[in-house]
């Protein structure tokens, strides 16, 4: 049960390595890179109903007021569902790290006593004749109660990855364990387990221990 869940390792780790809560700072997150986008987007939407419109007013009954409506709707949707995932997936993001958990872009708290792992999820880019793989492409702290994402674009990548990596936490590697002795990519600190369950078990006992302490 998730009470019995406490991951007092990264609770003591959070308390003596973030005495500041520490920012992630997006790339091209600014206002007017977000407009800009938005306009690129959109570009091709309305100048085609633009075209459509022009052509009405010049043609009169020929083309129908509804042919134009339907056709401008029909072309605004692929840029508006590319929009709606972009604010889907930016609710997940990291805003920042402090002593207690996560906090993500939309203001939502995580807490480091809840930290089940920490996936390094890769990218991969379908190309004619070979599959491009991004490995260790973006970072997701999965807790208990939910998941955020600390994605590639960010400032300071090197140093926030090398901060995850000392982590007592588990790893994975696009959602499979990461053995201890491997840690092919600076995580010999992060530690790990060939049973998630073992890690649940002896986080549960940690609790019960803690209480005790009381």
């Amino acid at each position: 049960m998730q009470s019995e869940f406490y991951n007092q390792p990264v609770v003591n780790w959070a308390k003596q390595n973030l005495p500041q809560p520490v920012e992630i700072k997006l790339r091209f997150a600014s206002r007017r890179a977000r407009i800009f986008i938005y306009l690129l987007l959109y570009l091709v939407p309305i100048l085609i109903i633009a075209g459509l419109i022009a052509r009405k007013l010049q043609e009169g009954e020929a083309l129908g007021w509804m042919g134009v409506v339907l056709c401008g709707g029909v072309m605004l949707i692929p840029p508006s569902v590319i929009v709606l995932i972009g604010i889907l997936t930016q609710q997940k993001l990291v805003k920042s790290l402090d002593a207690d958990g996560v906090k993500s872009s939309i203001g939502r708290r995580f807490l480091w006593q809840n930290l089940y792992y920490i996936d390094h999820v890769s990218k991969r880019i379908n190309r004619p004749g070979r599959d491009l793989v991004i490995e260790d492409n973006q970072l997701e702290l999965v807790f208990a109660d939910g998941k955020a994402i600390i994605p590639p674009l960010i400032h300071n990548r090197e140093q926030i990855w090398n901060l995850i990596n000392s982590m007592p936490a588990q790893v994975r590697d696009d959602g499979q364990i990461r053995p201890v002795q491997s840690g092919p990519r600076g995580s010999e600190n992060a530690g790990g387990t060939s049973s998630f369950d073992e890690i649940v078990k002896a986080m549960g006992e940690l609790k019960a221990q803690h209480d005790r302490n009381k």
